[in-house]
């Protein structure tokens, strides 16, 4: 082994000089060991040149080069290493039949190439690589994929690179195995976050006929972007898009989207407006760290535009109610401040006069202030302005304080409660006069937890087991009193006279459990039982009322293992006749998975099912998903989904299917590229 500190220093300055990622000469490790061995190593004192030949191999830090012959000039700075060159380092690698570089200018030359950036699994090959300066690339009869074994390929006679800005080639063929699919004469694509096109959206729906998306990326700056999107339907209309994202600080930031949709006259709907639009808008801000100001503001131009214009999303087809809040929250200790606006727009009905509004609400909660011993006072209290177009608006104040104590002995807790509720209102319900409602409420519960734990911990699997009986009973009493003549403004509004014992008891088990990931706790079964006994109407002389005295049974269960299996139901009976109820699983076994929710309602009778169910296979993944109203007969939705996914490409296919409408989209994934969909 040889260790000369000027081949050392040549080597180490090729390898950084080469490598893709920018670098500068005074940023080298000096004072990392950097071992050479070679064959033979030379000095020419008349040319200051220096030579080394056979089997060189220089390491340095987890960096490697090999070649059969390195040179430097140190009088003009060139340098060559040639033969079999191999240059690996943080997972890069470069192999080369020769390359050339000035130390000072660091320009080079790269002869036959073939590069890999590890970071994004990329290939590069070129019969000729220059490297211009430290961000520009020209690579003449090359190719560029993501692909180790050439699945795909992108072939160019020459590829301009700019790290900072965009990359071009012309004379460009898309290849899959081998054979040219698809050429251009010019290419153009950003290599980082930069503004450009991206890829369309193409596809063929029986409602809204072909459809073709496009979009506009422009970066404006590392903390804010936008994106432009189009949109066309040729059974529907054309619409245009924007999306703003900013990022103000670590405490600030949020984006905005505005959507314009202009139906073709032959497509439009009595009632409808011709032109619609969707309005949003996020932002967030901490200015102190007890301090939150949030906005989420949905606005919408009518109540059929997402039934419309956003079919493929079941869950906005349903949507009731759209909501925007913008809310100040400052947090202390034991107490919080809140200052409230909200605007609704019902989506069941044509008009939004009569949609009640919070503008605006102010709200100020007191949690568990310690007054004496055991006793604590918490405080809800509110004062908000309700509006409408039509109708007159509302001013409501409200005031809860109430009383707590836990007393805890043997496993045994009891706590107590007292609380009294003044609500006024700056008009009644039927003239312009103020009123007011009072009254107090009291209660307790008694709660216990009595538990046995079974086995140890292990290395791994399952450890303790903690099998828990949990009984509860709860009683609540608020009298009778005088609600006539008040607004109906939201739920506080109404109060339910109540002298009510509910009890319940909770079976548990909760388990240790070890895995490669780590220790946790779980519970792997709860299982709950309750019921309620209205005192009131057991006091009632009159039958029919007495006879409702015990409120329905409800039952609840969880169970969960660590992977394969999920189980949640809830079944509800009043005095031996179902009343409704709800279960959901979900079973997943790696290659295999599986889920089901069933929901039912007696009255008014209803029953819907959601069921789906998947396989991997290989590189296949196969998907499918029913939403189905069992007392209508009629699927609300089907999709079904499958794809397959190659180490660097993807094929996959899907058909959706609703009442009106059945679409059929055909995707083509390609990693580094993005996502194509017809």
């Amino acid at each position: 082994m040889i260790r000369i500190s000027s081949i050392a220093t040549l080597c180490l300055l090729l390898a950084v000089t080469v490598c893709t990622a920018p670098a500068r000469a005074d940023e080298l490790p000096k004072k990392i060991p950097v071992t050479v061995k070679a064959d033979k190593l030379d000095y020419d004192r008349t040319n200051d040149v220096y030579t080394a030949v056979g089997h060189v191999k220089v390491e340095q830090d987890g960096m490697r080069l090999e070649a059969d012959k390195v040179t430097l000039n140190n009088k003009t700075g060139d340098a060559t290493a040639e033969g079999k060159v191999y240059l690996q380092e943080k997972g890069d690698v470069i192999r080369a039949d020769r390359i050339l570089v000035n130390i000072n200018t660091k320009a080079g030359l790269i002869f036959n190439g073939d590069l890999f950036m590890n970071k994004d699994n990329l290939h590069v090959k070129g019969e000729k690589i220059e490297r211009r300066s430290e961000t520009v690339y020209h690579v003449e009869n090359g190719t560029f994929t993501t692909c180790d074994a050439g699945e795909w390929y992108l072939k160019a006679g020459v590829i301009d690179v700019d790290m900072d800005r965009y990359a071009t080639g012309s004379d460009v063929s898309f290849n899959m195995i081998g054979l040219p699919v698809l050429y251009t004469p010019y290419l153009l694509f950003p290599v980082r976050r930069q503004t450009g096109l991206l890829i369309p959206e193409a596809g063929y729906s029986s409602k809204d006929g072909f459809l073709m998306k496009n979009s506009l990326f422009w970066a404006i700056s590392d903390y804010q972007d936008m994106t432009f999107y189009s949109d066309y339907r040729a059974h529907l209309g054309i619409g245009t898009a924007a999306e703003y994202r900013y990022v103000l600080s670590r405490d600030s930031g949020g984006k905005l989207f505005y959507n314009y949709f202009n139906t073709f006259n032959e497509f439009t709907t009595p009632g409808v407006p011709d032109t619609r639009w969707l309005f949003s808008y996020q932002h967030h801000e901490y200015p102190a760290e007890d301090l939150t100001i949030r906005s989420d503001i949905n606005l919408v131009s009518d109540y059929l535009y997402f039934p419309d214009l956003e079919s493929k999303k079941l869950e906005l087809r349903a949507l009731p109610y759209l909501d925007s809040n913008l809310f100040a929250v400052a947090r202390w200790d034991t107490a919080s401040l809140y200052l409230l606006g909200q605007y609704a727009i019902d989506l069941t009905q044509q008009s939004n006069d009569t949609t009640i509004q919070k503008l605006p609400e102010l709200r100020y909660n007191l949690y568990e202030e310690k007054i004496a011993g055991p006793v604590r006072l918490n405080v809800e209290g509110f004062a908000t302005n309700f509006t409408r177009k039509t109708g007159d608006d509302v001013l409501r104040a409200d005031f809860d304080p109430r009383l707590s104590a836990a007393l805890g002995v043997e496993g045994l807790t009891l706590t107590p409660r007292l609380g009294a509720r003044v609500t006024y209102y700056d008009r009644s319900a039927s003239s312009s006069d103020s009123t007011q409602r009072r009254y107090y409420y009291a209660g307790a519960d008694l709660n216990g937890r009595f538990s046995r734990t079974y086995g140890a911990d292990r290395e791994s699997g399952f450890g303790q087991i903690r099998h828990s009986i949990e009984p509860g009973v709860t009683y609540s009493y608020i009298p009778k009193f005088n609600q006539n003549d008040l607004p109906q403004l939201d739920v506080i509004d109404t109060v339910t006279q109540q002298n009510l014992v509910s009890v319940s008891l909770i079976n548990r088990l909760t388990a240790h459990y070890r895995d490669a990931s780590g220790f946790r706790s779980f519970d792997l079964m709860v299982f709950r039982v309750s019921e309620s006994y209205d005192i009131n109407k057991a006091r009632s002389d009159d039958p029919e009322i007495s006879g409702q005295a015990r409120s329905e049974i409800r039952g609840e269960i969880y169970l969960k293992t660590p992977k394969l299996l999920t189980l949640s139901a809830t079944e509800i009976y009043t005095r031996g006749t179902f009343t409704s109820s709800s279960e959901s699983i979900t079973v997943n076994t790696g290659i295999l998975h599986f889920n089901i929710t069933r929901q039912a309602l007696a009255e008014p009778k209803a029953r819907y099912v959601i069921g789906g169910a998947g396989a991997k296979a290989g590189k296949w993944d196969l998907d499918v998903q029913i939403w189905r109203d069992v007392v209508l007969k009629q699927n609300t939705q089907q999709d079904y989904k499958v794809h397959y996914a190659s180490q660097c490409w993807g094929l996959g296919f899907s058909f959706t299917k609703k009442p009106g409408e059945t679409q059929y989209m055909l995707t083509m994934d390609l990693k580094g590229l993005g996502v194509l969909k017809f």
